[in-house]
């Protein structure tokens, strides 16, 4: 380190590396340069590993600083986030927590992992509890489980699932929550209402069960059913509606007699 007459100081391969009391790695970072102002460090082509229990948490981008005050390391600049279960994070834009480990930021977040592909506005996520939050304006595209006999030959099933927001994720539970506005797009139909629980196959890790609650409606072609619940077995390609359902049928009679009487 060189020191001049400026108030900052120019570090060149940066490295800072944090230790548990008991000796073992808690994080390491690292850096093609550094600029070290009072309490701040800013640090060009930043990249950092946080060790936790049983999962290590990769994040690198173009830029970033460390506030050695507060612990929290601020990224920007083509932000890439990988967890070793295999889940990737992309936006523009991120804080880490060095001592939590947790990651938040209130930008367009991109989150990937096996068959599971969700966007969303603003996130935060827990590395040892192994959750995630979206905030609002959700995509997720999701590979179904869908059974060969509803399958057309060499075709994979996908489930589209929208809503305002927000968006948790429980990877230890397998499952997924969405609220507010919920759609469900199948290739089966579409399912809306106000929150749907959506569970993994811990094995495939494809959707095995869909559980929609509150204002549900079904719409297949012509036909609405409504019901206050309705479970979606994935696998076996049914809807099970465990209380009270309306059906509404659009018959082919009642259309054409629609179509006169206009």
């Amino acid at each position: 380190m060189q020191e001049g007459t400026e108030p900052a100081q120019e570090v060149s391969g940066f490295s800072l590396t944090q230790y548990e009391d008991g000796g073992q790695k808690k994080w390491r970072m690292n850096g093609k340069s550094a600029e070290v102002e009072d309490e701040k460090v800013r640090i060009k082509e930043i990249s950092a590993v946080a060790f936790g229990e049983d999962t290590i948490l990769k994040l690198k981008a173009r830029e970033g600083d460390f506030n050695r005050k507060e612990n929290i390391v601020h990224l920007e600049n083509n932000v890439v986030v990988k967890t070793t279960d295999g889940t990737r994070l992309t936006t523009d834009s991120l804080d880490w927590d060095v001592e939590t480990r947790n990651v938040f930021t209130d930008d367009f977040v991109n989150i990937k992992k096996a068959d599971f592909d969700v966007n969303g506005i603003g996130a935060q996520v827990d590395l040892e509890a192994k959750t995630a939050e979206l905030k609002k304006d959700i995509t997720a595209k999701i590979s179904s489980a869908t059974p060969d006999f509803l399958q057309s030959a060499g075709e994979e099933q996908w489930t589209k699932i929208t809503c305002d927001g927000p968006l948790d994720i429980n990877y230890k539970k397998h499952k997924a929550t969405f609220l507010n506005n919920v759609l469900v797009e199948d290739a089966q139909g579409n399912i809306f209402s106000d929150r749907i629980d959506v569970y993994f196959s811990k094995d495939t890790r494809r959707i095995r069960c869909v559980v929609a609650r509150g204002n549900v409606r079904i719409v297949n072609g012509e036909n609405v059913t409504y019901s206050e619940k309705a479970i979606y077995l994935v696998d076996q390609g049914r809807v099970v509606l465990p209380k009270r359902p309306k059906l509404v049928i659009q018959s082919e009679a009642a259309s054409l007699q629609g179509e006169q009487q206009r």
